[in-house]
């Protein structure tokens, strides 16, 4: 994909600026939709050069005499120009599949932020105005906790066998 795009940033979500962050998206997710079709279009070319030079050296290769289907085929898989044009759809293909990768994390950073939202919205992130100094509480010893839940632990398997 081109420089113009910093993807590393514009996929981050700050959390404390979420009204920004749904202001922005549509726009982000926009520039990589149009960068997908821009690459799909430089694809197809691509694929199209790679035939094209296939049908010249085809024809080459028939001038030359070269009778046989095999010899032609290692005729042009063998040029140049056939491996120039190979290469270059090759990297078409990369970049596309790179620009799809980036749009379906545009796609998941949606879903991402409307959770981030619906938290905020139910007060998830509150946090005490005040520091609270919470003080250690009652303790129950272990042993007699051993006792009790062995107590019950009884009184379940009585109901159950129903004795």
């Amino acid at each position: 994909m081109n420089k113009k795009f910093d993807f590393e940033n514009e996929i981050f979500i700050n959390l404390d600026d979420l009204h920004e962050e749904w202001r922005s998206h549509a726009g982000k997710r926009k520039k990589y939709a149009d960068e997908v079709t821009h690459l799909e279009k430089v694809k197809q070319k691509a694929h199209e050069k790679v035939k094209v030079v296939r049908s010249q050296l085809i024809k080459e290769a028939k001038e030359a005499k070269l009778s046989s289907a095999d010899l032609r085929e290692a005729f042009y898989r063998e040029h140049n120009d056939h491996k120039v044009a190979k290469d270059n759809q090759i990297e078409a293909e990369y970049e596309l599949g790179m620009a799809w990768n980036a749009l379906i994390a545009f796609d998941d950073r949606k879903y991402a932020l409307q959770d981030e939202v619906k938290l905020w919205i139910k007060n998830y992130f509150a946090t005490p105005r005040e520091e609270r100094m919470v003080e250690g509480g009652k303790r129950i010893d272990d042993s007699i906790k051993g006792e009790k839940v062995e107590k019950h632990r009884k009184g379940i398997n009585r109901k159950r066998r129903g004795t």
